[in-house]
């Protein structure tokens, strides 16, 4: 998002923890910059904010500088995610909404990346929707011989499907189906050992990724339903369209609907035996089949850029004091 604003707009950046960011909040302000803005963008992290930000958004709209909040998670409201067990993060929890709360009212507007999110913020019928956007979309012809699954990202979480997906892999391999998968994680977020002969953990992303493809079949993301996978909207499943490469996801809500409405590739439900059939039904699929879902996912990565989604934050800006 940073990126693309900057290619539509003049933008000073302010990111880092809370307390540098205040320092940097009150130089801004002490150096007279506020006069020059025509409008603030804020992306809020799983962290809550401090009062320096809360008062520089303040100033900000007594100043008539329109401010667009953007919600993009709330995992410590969710026990599958955020467990408590410490006085830091019970005090997280029990801090959240208040914190965000606070954040709203100095914000114009406030977009979220999904309805379900929105009304755990407490939104109304109608709020303003900015999904995650999709890389610029790549084209890695597929190797005839493509035989395995890409997942990226964490599996640090029971809720994210580890279980099911390697019981899944095991059962078509039983009979016949020689698929494999390829893990790309971060050092902490990768499955615990010891692993399979079948499975592959590459560190990496970006161009790393990109050059894995041409053995990859299709993207997988095995998550658990759950009360918070069911309202998120994984950036994931927006870096997989850009692969090009049919995506195979359980039937969380919002996964669901973009991979159904993108016609990008296959929606089964959360257990071993309808993981199994999807990867059954995608290794069995024609190269034509294969080809189509690849269009479609990549037809969809470019409708949904990131670059669509910084004009539509300009757009809400432009038009809102």
């Amino acid at each position: 998002m940073r990126d693309e604003l900057r290619t539509l707009v003049e933008l000073d950046v302010v990111a880092g923890w809370r307390l540098s960011r205040a320092g940097f909040l009150g130089r801004y302000v002490a150096a007279r910059r506020l006069s020059g803005l025509t409008g603030i963008y804020v992306e809020a992290s799983t962290t809550i904010p401090g009062p320096a930000d809360i008062a520089f958004l303040g100033l900000a709209r007594s100043l008539g500088i329109p401010v667009l909040t953007y919600l993009r998670d709330a995992q410590p409201l969710f026990d599958e995610y955020y467990r408590g067990g410490s006085p830091k993060r019970w005090l997280s929890r029990a801090l959240f909404k208040p914190a965000f709360a606070a954040l709203k009212a100095v914000s114009s507007d406030v977009a979220y990346p999904s309805q379900g999110l929105a009304a755990v913020f407490g939104g109304h019928d109608d709020p303003l929707l900015i999904p995650p956007g999709a890389p610029a979309p790549v084209v890695v012809p597929r190797s005839k011989h493509a035989d395995r699954l890409l997942f990226v990202g964490g599996m640090r979480f029971p809720v994210h499907g580890l279980d099911i997906l390697f019981e899944a892999i095991e059962r078509v391999r039983h009979e016949g189906v020689p698929i494999g998968l390829i893990c790309v994680s971060r050092p902490g977020e990768e499955p615990p050992p010891p692993y399979p002969d079948w499975f592959q953990l590459v560190r990496g992303s970006g161009p790393e990724i990109h050059r894995l493809l041409p053995e990859v079949l299709a993207t997988v993301l095995p998550r658990h339903r759950s009360p918070y996978n069911d309202l998120a909207v994984p950036v994931k499943v927006m870096e997989y369209l850009s692969y090009g490469r049919p995506l195979l996801v359980t039937d969380c809500t919002e996964q669901a609907k973009i991979v159904q409405e993108a016609g990008a590739g296959v929606v089964v439900r959360d257990t071993a035996d309808d993981l199994a059939r999807g990867i059954r039904e995608l290794a069995m699929a024609t190269p034509e089949s294969l080809d189509a879902y690849s269009e479609a996912a990549l037809r969809a990565a470019e409708q949904q850029s990131w670059h669509a989604r910084a004009r539509r934050v300009v757009e809400v800006l432009s038009s809102g004091t």
